[in-house]
């Protein structure tokens, strides 16, 4: 077995060598601190943005619903002056009134569905026009197709800025790092004050 030789280093050569020791972490972690903290900046940007985009959504979403029952309701007063068979004209109000549904649940063929089974019962009923009630039908489904892709997008965007939260609260090992590096600082003017 071979035995090593122990040497015990000078004051000057140990103070060095821990000058060293500390002036290489605080390189190595103010390197890795920079980096998350570009990547931090970037996020809190994104998030900022997101957050921006979910508040106007919203409120937009309150300006759609309106943008589908104001021709709704427009139609329903047109069919009520119209002399048609109270059969067909509770048929047609049902599908105006289905048509500018608040309900969530619709998909856009399902409401595309409720449009054209709609158009088929104006077309089928005596004395009812169709160009009378189309363009207020027409502004209804547009209005709709116009909200449910505003709350896709919403959806999505909650999605996204609940990811990108959960990304932050993750990142904590930043404050860490600039923790390490205030502390190696210190530590290092305090030895080369000893020098």
């Amino acid at each position: 077995m071979q035995t090593e030789e122990i040497r015990i280093l000078e004051r000057s050569e140990l103070i060095s060598a821990v000058i060293e020791k500390h002036e290489r972490l605080i390189a190595e972690y103010t390197v890795e601190f920079d980096a998350i903290k570009s990547t931090s900046t970037a996020l809190d940007t994104e998030i900022t943005d997101l957050k921006k985009r979910v508040e106007e959504n919203e409120e937009k979403i309150g300006v759609y619903d309106e943008k589908k029952h104001h021709p709704a309701y427009e139609a329903l007063e047109k069919l009520k002056k119209m002399d048609l068979k109270q059969i067909d004209s509770e048929k047609i109000e049902a599908g105006i009134n289905s048509l500018a549904s608040s309900k969530v649940s619709d998909s856009p063929e399902e409401r595309k569905a409720i449009y054209d089974a709609l158009y088929e019962d104006i077309k089928n009923a005596e004395g009812c026009d169709v160009s009378a009630l189309s363009p207020q039908i027409d502004a209804a489904y547009q209005a709709y197709l116009e909200e449910y892709n505003l709350k896709e997008s919403l959806t999505a965007d909650k999605a996204a800025l609940a990811q990108k939260q959960g990304e932050v609260q993750e990142n904590k090992r930043a404050e860490w790092l600039e923790k390490r590096v205030d502390s190696h600082k210190e530590s290092l003017e305090y030895w080369k004050g000893m020098k």
